[in-house]
């Protein structure tokens, strides 16, 4: 930690805020949102130590939430991001050498059946059935558009294929995709079970039930949106710490 300025933490930190805040889509069931914060945590993984990055990853999450109304998850966040950011900064370390290659390839297995396993079971339990699909009321210069309501039947079953096919697509991504930089892609997908299961924890015992009333159950809601942001990171970050790792001269 004191080997990097403090400007270049700060710096960092923005960055993870700036990604945090371009694009968020709202979860009714948990009132929280879906965002892009881990691409640029993923990102900087490569280029800071794991307590810089955990800092940056977590501060820069946790002001996010203070600035755009979400002000009850930023204690959560805090924790959970910072974790999250400590994690992959330091496994990409760890696991870089090649003689941890097989090390990586199993956990790479192993935390990818975990991914779809957990898509598959909470699905199941909470998203199956009689569903309501609708779109939120927009104006655009005035003049009102008509909101789209659409009701439609999930079976339990689908989820299991749906579980099953974030497995494939994973470890298509960290076997065949990220061969070359496999410790990069495994340390993305360890950080980001970490998150998905802090703020399940989170939503369950604190701001479902505590602060905004709904039903506990109602965390396994995001769940699978968790796991979307885990996705979105890995497919958008693996190409940069790529490009950071030639261009460093490091191999993976």
């Amino acid at each position: 930690m004191a080997r990097v300025s403090a400007v270049r933490i700060a710096l960092f930190t923005a960055l993870v805020y700036v990604a945090t805040i371009i694009l968020q889509v709202y979860t009714p069931a948990t009132r929280g949102y879906f965002d892009l914060g881990e691409v640029a945590i993923y990102s900087i993984a490569a280029l800071l130590p794991p307590l810089a990055n955990a800092v940056a990853a977590g501060v820069g999450s946790a002001i996010a939430d203070l600035t755009t109304g979400y002000g009850y998850f930023a204690p959560g966040t805090l924790m959970i991001k910072f974790t999250e950011g400590f994690v992959v900064a330091y496994l990409m370390r760890k696991l870089a050498p090649k003689s941890r290659a097989g090390v990586a390839k199993a956990l790479s297995i192993a935390a990818s059946v975990a991914t779809g396993c957990a898509i598959a079971v909470a699905g199941y339990l909470r998203l199956s059935g009689l569903a309501e699909v609708s779109s939120i009321p927009i104006e655009i210069g005035g003049h009102p558009i008509a909101s789209i309501g659409l009701k439609l039947y999930i079976p339990p079953a689908t989820w299991i294929g749906v579980g099953a096919v974030v497995t494939a697509i994973l470890l298509y991504a960290v076997l065949v995709r990220g061969r070359e930089n496999i410790s990069a892609a495994v340390s993305m997908l360890m950080g980001g079970l970490c998150m998905v299961l802090g703020y399940f924890l989170y939503e369950y015992f604190f701001t479902n039930p505590i602060v905004n009333h709904l039903p506990p159950i109602q965390a396994l809601v995001e769940v699978p949106v968790n796991f979307g942001q885990v996705l979105v990171g890995m497919a958008v970050a693996l190409p940069i710490t790529s490009f950071l790792r030639e261009a460093r001269g490091s191999e993976d």
